[in-house]
């Protein structure tokens, strides 16, 4: 870049310099997913209050099957989205491919998930990775929206709560019975930190939610270890067996790229 350009580029009016696009539609703006992206591919689902799975339409009641015959440890899950359409590839790259600051708008989804039933919540806690899986990865992404969600709510965040000494495989190659498996005696609360989980109310914040495995075995945990209650936010859930996954934007957007 020459000194002339250099200098052009400095007298920019303040956040001009930062522009990029955004990750969906490719317009050009200041944040990594613009507002119209976000409003056109978040849809309105009928969700179990239990376990946030999608409800068919006609089903009478607002809790699913699975969660009558088996309540799930958490006492209620909150998502923003359902795993299909454009989300899985943001999520992917939140996740695997470093592109952090995807998180403040992912988190942003969330949080207005929330609002509508945050209930009695004064601690938000991310689901842990194993010292091996950060060592891989260098973030983990829970944390990120973690801290966001936190920030945007105004409730304290706490990332070292709950750890997870034992590593095991990536789980959303096994099947929900090996999950199941892997993961039972997965997570522990730090022995530092007992004392920040007894009598509060915590949520736990994941970034996908497919079984509910991981986030059951979490909410076991900070229960046995004194917790009032837990619930699970998570940005996307994986939709019901059979529904179909395609997505198609509720509203007119830039042409996707």
């Amino acid at each position: 870049m020459t000194t002339r350009a250099s200098s052009a580029l400095t007298r920019l009016p303040r956040g001009l310099s930062r522009l990029g696009q955004c990750q969906l539609c490719r317009s050009w703006q200041s944040q990594p997913i613009c507002a119209a992206c976000l409003a056109a591919w978040r849809h309105p689902i009928r969700r179990c209050l239990r376990c946030a799975i999608d409800l068919p339409h006609d089903h009478p009641d607002t809790v699913c099957q699975a969660c009558e015959d088996q309540s799930p440890e958490f006492d209620r899950a909150i998502v923003a989205v359902d795993y299909s359409g454009p989300w899985p590839g943001l999520l992917t790259r939140l996740k695997f491919q470093g592109a952090t600051a995807l998180a403040k708008p992912l988190a942003q989804l969330l949080a207005e998930a929330v609002q509508t039933r945050r209930g009695r919540t004064n601690l938000v806690i991310p689901v842990p990775l194993s010292r091996q899986r950060l060592r891989e990865r260098g973030y983990n992404q829970a944390w990120l929206l973690t801290r966001q969600l936190g920030w945007q709510l105004g409730i304290p965040a706490q990332a070292g709560i709950l750890e997870r000494p034992q590593h095991t495989q990536r789980l959303m190659s096994l099947s929900a019975e090996d999950r199941l498996l892997q993961i039972q005696a997965a997570f522990q609360v730090s022995p530092h930190e007992q004392a920040a989980v007894r009598g509060r109310d915590i949520a736990l914040v994941d970034d996908v939610m497919t079984t509910g495995a991981t986030l059951n075995a979490c909410a076991r945990t900070l229960l046995e270890a004194g917790a009032r209650s837990v619930s699970a936010w998570v940005v996307a859930r994986t939709p019901a067996p059979g529904k179909n996954g395609s997505l198609q934007p509720t509203q007119e957007t830039h042409r996707l790229t």
